[in-house]
């Protein structure tokens, strides 16, 4: 064999091994392509060769070891290495501690074995454990989606977010979320220590909120005039960081928070004094419609006795009663009468049960759940806001799209005796609503018309004066509601809470057209549960015959 046929066969080996060094470790690294990561880590290796000392290190042969000044050049390389190694590690270990977090609060709260295969029934049911879910969809998985390496692996992880990222809660949705917990809080008289600990009224929700949690519902309850509960949770953050040793929020880092509380308090409650500012609260406050209203509005949702003399007590008692009604004689009632129970005579307000079947709510229910949106109210300044007094979903209807909201008018027809012609202005389109953490609407009258002055009763909608006001209420509940929820109307007196088939009813408007006062009234928020509700109003136009003037004009 001579010499040239030598050289020919070892230059054949080397472009082999050139090849072989190119296909196995360069192109996968330019590919992005790995079969393991030791594949992947010798890549970098060679990679990092090409541009370190390209011009010492053979790349036809990966003859790596052939010189002294190749190992020397490739001593640095691997100091390189190191280096780019540690900060991967440490940011796989952060990524990995980031996960191991999100595990762990799941593994604490919803991933509970008692919460096993009726995981979102439990979920719906508890403010704490929604505020829980909210937070980790927010902070700790944004954690997770800063630190990580979109590879391979995570890829189904992204298509997952991608496909739901209409879904995902944003911050403004982890701050409504905990503004709810301090309005339950400051509604219900709730004890800070016990709700800190995961108990609502006595029911143990598996949550225990840490010392960063605290702090977060301190600055939500500070930011939206809840001065008095903003030092509650400050105080009971810096408990429990000592207790955790500072883990999830330090002590140094609290102390500024509760400082400036309690200078901000106590310079503020000089100040509100000095102006006789009324106190409806025992902690300060000073929030959107703070007032009598609100405060009796809070008394009724708590249970507590409503302030009334004794002739107003004997009035009231004497008007509540219950009794059976086919509305003289309607059809539709003679073989099923109404059962009806009656809380108020003038203004008449009346709640009617087993008006809506169980297959009629689910029907409605699975209608309205893709067309969901945040409740929006009518103000001065817009037409088509997005409601802060109203914490709610709604979706709307007309009985020309959905035929169960024609028998449903139908219905109402016989139990009011008034028009519910929504093709004829009579009525509005059926509202939705869907109450979730807290939901609530603070007190409020329904007419939208009358409650204006006299001077801007001109300035509205072609529309609207042609259908007229608000004449009456008619609202179904589609849920039982296990604690909270209740409709109260707070210059009455009058609680009603949530039956599931039921429905209330009453007049806003006296028979010569302007607004009855006390009608006033608010949903109490949901604290434990559910809520969800249809809501009529009945216009007055179609009503001259159903409901004529009377001859006293004041009434």
């Amino acid at each position: 064999m001579n010499d040239h046929y030598v050289q020919f066969l070892i230059n054949q080996r080397r472009r082999r091994q050139s090849n072989y060094c190119h296909r196995k470790f360069i192109l996968p690294l330019i590919n992005g392509n790995y079969n393991n990561n030791n594949n992947k880590i010798l890549s970098i290796i060679i990679l990092s060769c090409l541009f370190l000392q390209y011009d010492r290190i053979s790349m036809v042969n990966c003859d790596i070891f052939s010189s002294t000044a190749t190992i020397q050049s490739l001593m640095h390389l691997e100091r390189h290495l190191v280096t780019s190694l540690t900060l991967y590690m440490e940011n796989l270990e952060e990524l990995t501690n980031q996960i191991k977090i999100y595990l762990s609060e799941f593994a604490y709260s919803a991933g509970q074995k008692q919460f096993a295969g009726t995981y979102a029934d439990n979920l719906m049911d508890n403010p704490l454990q929604a505020y829980q879910l909210v937070k980790r969809l927010t902070i700790n998985w944004n954690k997770i989606v800063k630190t990580v390496k979109k590879d391979d692996e995570w890829q189904e992880v992204d298509r997952l977010m991608t496909s739901y990222s209409m879904l995902l809660p944003k911050q403004e949705d982890l701050n409504g979320a905990a503004l709810a917990l301090i309005r339950l809080q400051d509604t219900y008289n709730l004890s800070l220590t016990d709700l800190a600990d995961g108990y609502i009224m006595g029911k143990d929700s598996s949550i225990r909120l840490s010392a960063r949690d605290c702090l977060y519902l301190g600055k939500n309850a500070f930011n939206h005039g809840y001065y008095g509960h903003s030092l509650e949770w400050f105080d009971e953050a810096l408990v429990r960081a000592y207790h955790e040793g500072n883990r999830t929020a330090s002590v140094d880092e609290i102390i500024p928070f509760y400082q400036l509380a309690i200078e901000y308090i106590e310079r503020l409650d000089d100040e509100l004094r000095e102006q006789n500012y009324p106190r409806h609260s025992d902690k300060l406050r000073v929030v959107e419609g703070d007032n009598l209203d609100y405060k009796h509005y809070q008394m009724l949702c708590r249970g507590e006795e409503f302030p009334m003399n004794k002739t107003e007590s004997r009035r009231r008692a004497s008007e509540q009663r219950c009794y059976y009604s086919t509305n003289n004689g309607h059809p539709y009632l003679i073989l099923r009468p109404l059962k009806v129970e009656q809380f108020n005579s003038e203004p008449f307000i009346a709640m009617y049960y087993d008006v809506i079947s169980d297959k009629e709510i689910a029907m409605i229910k699975e209608l309205s759940m893709p067309m969901l949106t945040r409740a929006r109210v009518l103000t001065d300044e817009k037409d088509n806001e997005i409601s802060t007094v109203r914490v709610s979903q709604t979706a709307w209807f007309t009985e020309a799209t959905e035929p169960l909201i024609g028998r449903l008018n139908r219905r109402i027809e016989a139990i009011t005796g008034l028009s519910v012609n929504m093709n004829k202005s009579d009525c509005e389109l059926v509202q939705i609503a869907n109450y979730g953490i807290g939901g609530h609407y603070v007190p409020h009258y329904d007419y939208l018309i009358k409650d204006k002055p006299e001077s801007q009763r001109t300035n509205i909608s072609e529309k609207d004066q042609y259908a007229g006001d608000r004449m009456a209420t008619f609202m179904f509940y589609l849920s039982d509601v296990e604690v909270g929820g209740s409709t109260v109307f707070t210059r009455l007196g009058i609680r009603v809470n949530p039956v599931k088939g039921a429905a209330i009813f009453w007049y806003n408007l006296l028979r010569n057209g302007e607004g009855i006062i006390d009608t006033i009234h608010g949903a109490c928020p949901v604290l434990i549960g559910e809520k969800w509700v249809a809501n009529f109003w009945i216009r007055e136009h179609g009503q001259i015959f159903h409901r004529p003037c009377s001859l006293d004009p004041t009434k």
